[in-house]
């Protein structure tokens, strides 16, 4: 999405609100928003409005730009980068809009032996939001000067849109981290990716089957189940699961589907019944198998090839640490990289 000359990443909506001088920028249609399932204190209503993965990006002619931001729910973090290049990392207090000035550092463009055309030029400024809170943009100051939103050959031509649970969605980094295994995984495959993913609350509602399959990308990952297994029938799951495949693919009949077995460490959790959990998990899988069945454009990974070592995990015990993440990205790579090939 273009707005007021940059572009917005990742972002479906931009919404007025009384009281902030900037916009909220929110991942998901209203259609999606209001079909999030609110039953038994659901975190959907909350996870739904996370800019996580949310990118403010523009080339500008002056060296010095000032970009104005905020944060609201929740205090947060944004990650600068030049391209590919690490900038910085700046804290957004709750409810302020924050005035951050970016410089570029001379020597980067001093260098003439960079890559250009598969990945992100110097010349791109990116933001990215991270993790828990609403991400608020109000505009940037170019001084006077032209700035712009990107054009193809500056970024990825390639995208992946992911849709997941708090695995997928990068929790078990930390708050100030953008080092998640789908980060890492772009990187490696010189694509970007759109990640919708809602922790906690990846329930595979009908209305978010509905908006993703909406949503042009060039593949669709979705990680199903994991916040499922101790909530719905496998009858249920395979019906909301059938649905989101069935319309993507309806949608988009030659782009590849890549979907993920439940993470088996995610049977055995602390006071669940793992008997009963097992259970459930083999019959989403079983389900998920059988969708990739008749449709060799429909790509199943066994996810304990991709994460089945508790060490890798954070002090939570479930989401995946740094190592973890890295370890991650490079057993997906092995398995995606002849698909986006």
């Amino acid at each position: 999405m273009i707005y007021n000359n940059v572009e917005l990443f990742n972002v479906e909506q931009i919404i007025e609100k009384d009281g902030i001088s900037g916009k909220i920028l929110n991942r998901f249609s209203a259609h999606a928003i209001d079909g999030v399932e609110t039953s038994d204190g659901s975190r959907g209503p909350v996870t739904s409005w996370y800019g996580s993965s949310i990118e403010i990006r523009f080339v500008a002619k002056s060296d010095t730009i000032d970009v104005y931001l905020g944060a609201l729910d929740n205090d947060g973090y944004v990650r600068i980068s030049n391209g590919d290049f690490d900038h910085s990392t700046v804290y957004l207090p709750k409810d302020e809009i924050t005035c951050i000035t970016l410089e570029k550092h001379p020597r980067l463009w001093e260098f003439n032996d960079l890559p250009e055309g598969r990945r992100f030029s110097k010349n791109v400024w990116r933001i990215m939001f991270l993790k828990r809170f609403t991400a608020v943009f109000a505009h940037v100051d170019g001084k006077g000067m032209e700035v712009r939103p990107p054009v193809e050959s500056e970024v990825p031509s390639k995208t992946m849109l992911t849709y997941g649970s708090s695995i997928s969605f990068g929790a078990g980094t930390g708050p100030m981290s953008a080092m998640t295994h789908l980060q890492l995984l772009a990187r490696k495959l010189d694509i970007q990716v759109m990640n919708k993913s809602m922790p906690g609350s990846c329930f595979t509602e009908y209305s978010f089957g509905d908006y993703l399959s909406n949503v042009e990308a060039d593949f669709y990952y979705y990680e199903l189940g994991g916040n499922m297994r101790a909530k719905f029938s496998i009858e249920e799951f395979s019906k909301r699961a059938i649905h989101i495949v069935s319309e993507t693919r309806r949608k988009h009949p030659r782009k590849p589907i890549i979907l993920l077995t439940v993470y088996p460490l995610l049977k055995n959790l602390p006071g669940e019944d793992h008997e009963y959990i097992g259970s459930i998990v083999e019959g989403y899988d079983k389900c998920l198998a059988e969708l990739a069945r008749n449709d060799e454009n429909i790509h199943l990974i066994d996810s304990s090839y991709i994460l089945n070592d508790r060490r890798f995990m954070s002090f939570d015990g479930i989401h995946p640490s740094g190592y973890g993440n890295i370890f991650m990205a490079e057993r997906l790579y092995d398995k995606i990289k002849h698909i986006i090939s």
